[in-house]
């Protein structure tokens, strides 16, 4: 982890609807979080859709009908790089991969950039470091890897997938990689469940996620009256029930972290420190289990083998320096 001051931990199991000053997930809920990154992610998202418009306003030959929004999937990424678009399948294209704002696209435009031009990965084991010793990917790394119905009890087509997936002989890294969110995602279960646990059925006959938010994330036991503990960390406990199902043998799991740090839901609001400190605290001392890391944009960009070509698209487009 990079610079984070140790915080000491609270005692688990308990919940509040009052926004906490704590690193604990399990003192945390949906409505806490929002009242403190509200208003400050707001200003950030006026800002990053002016920015954007602005852009494409300048580039009208990349501009699509949409004003922050690229004509197609060739022109979202940098120029000569064109041919990335092969290593995102269409299917798993999200919908609105085409704007200015996609972290899949941004993803698919940096890391794949370097992927190919450091295929050995040794940009990534900085980032994330500290990590044991490893050696390069075994298989190349993957994009949007969409993991079987049988591995997490899932039906199609909401199947868990990892935005860029790397394996080696001894690590499989499920990278995480956030921009413009308001967060870490969130169930799809009925109305009102995250506020209080009315899980779906499909939701509670899928073990590895409750056994994840149980025994690593340390959330509190769902109850009636009580907010559904897998709720507000829903997409981080899927990446963690991931990365450890596919990391067989003897092989690490990791759950890697990709963010903006200017998005107030990642570096921090008000008492709220930041989907970062947050997952830090919680997972700490659990490198037996699963290991974490996270690491922003901002601080990826140096260790990235890119030209100067491509620092100054992700300058200019994408205001990252």
């Amino acid at each position: 982890m990079r610079g984070w001051d140790s915080i000491s931990r609270p005692r688990r199991g308990t919940t509040t609807g009052v926004a906490p000053a704590s690193s604990d997930l399990a003192l945390w809920t949906h409505e806490a979080v929002r009242a403190e990154c509200g208003a400050a992610y707001s200003r950030y998202s006026r800002d990053l859709d002016a920015h954007y418009r602005d852009y494409f306003r300048s580039h009208p030959d990349e501009r699509g009908f949409h004003p922050r929004q690229a004509a197609d999937i060739e022109r979202a990424l940098p120029p000569s790089w064109e041919h990335l678009a092969a290593d995102l399948p269409t299917r798993a294209r999200h919908v609105h991969h085409l704007s200015g704002r996609s972290s899949q696209l941004l993803a698919l435009s940096l890391l794949g950039a370097s992927a190919r031009l450091d295929p050995g990965l040794s940009w990534l084991f900085d980032g994330l470091s500290p990590l044991p010793p490893t050696d390069s990917a075994i298989v190349p790394p993957q994009f949007e890897y969409e993991l079987p119905p049988e591995a997490l009890n899932e039906q199609l087509p909401r199947l868990t997938s990892i935005d860029f997936l790397v394996q080696t002989s001894e690590l499989v890294i499920c990278t995480e990689a956030k921009r413009g969110e308001d967060g870490m995602g969130r169930c799809s279960c009925a109305p009102g469940a995250a506020k209080v646990a009315n899980c779906s059925q499909k939701v509670l006959d899928r073990p590895l996620y409750w056994q994840a938010a149980y025994d690593l994330f340390g959330m509190p036991d769902r109850g009636p009256g009580k907010p559904c503990p897998v709720s507000l960390g829903y997409q981080a406990i899927r990446s963690v029930a991931a990365a450890r199902y596919l990391a067989t043998g003897h092989r690490a799991p990791v759950f890697a972290l990709v963010y903006d740090a200017e998005n107030p839901y990642f570096g921090g609001a008000g008492a709220w420190p930041g989907w970062p400190r947050v997952l830090e605290h919680t997972l700490r001392g659990q490198d037996d289990q699963i290991r974490f890391r996270a690491i922003s944009w901002r601080e990826l960009l140096p260790l990235l083998p890119i030209d100067d070509g491509l620092r100054e698209w992700a300058r200019d487009k994408h205001r990252l320096q």
